[in-house]
């Protein structure tokens, strides 16, 4: 039984130790970080162009 518990503290003692989980993380850092610019960045273009499309829209109405 003592031998169990031994094995189970020193998996655990591992565990807490081991640095394996510390690039996932940082990985899932980065791509959150990616994703929040791209999503930043396509509501500017987004609205850049509304602002191009009434432009346009605005000066075919003077003409027609």
């Amino acid at each position: 039984m003592r031998l169990r518990f031994w094995n189970l503290f020193l998996k655990l003692q591992y565990m807490v130790t081991a640095e394996d989980g510390q690039d996932l993380v940082e990985y899932v850092l980065i791509a959150g970080l990616i994703a929040t610019a791209c999503v930043a960045s396509t509501n500017a273009f987004a609205r850049l162009l509304l602002t191009t499309y009434t432009s346009i829209a605005t000066t075919f109405d003077g003409y027609v």
